[in-house]
């Protein structure tokens, strides 16, 4: 086991609530969190519970941060089209 994943695991276990959110709430909840975000607002502030899973959960923050590019790419109009996925490079 490599020191860095090892502090990681302390630090996620110190950090560790008595209520979390579980993925399947999280992944019901990261729309209304990318929409907070994108019209300004403090999300982190009004969804803390899902917040704090995203900063311990790498999948659903995987998630989370592809949602969130997707939505600003469509906000900016650059959406990606159907075809652009998929193009082999």
């Amino acid at each position: 086991m490599k020191r860095a994943q090892f502090e990681r695991w302390v630090r996620q276990i110190s950090e560790t609530r008595d209520e979390e959110i579980s993925c399947t709430e999280c992944f019901d909840l990261i729309s209304r969190y990318v929409d907070l975000e994108i019209a300004g607002e403090a999300a982190e502030n009004k969804l803390p519970h899902l917040r704090h899973h995203l900063d311990q959960c790498r999948v659903c923050r995987e998630e989370y941060e592809i949602l969130r590019d997707l939505v600003r790419l469509e906000a900016d109009g650059d959406r990606p089209s159907p075809q652009d996925s998929q193009q082999t490079t």
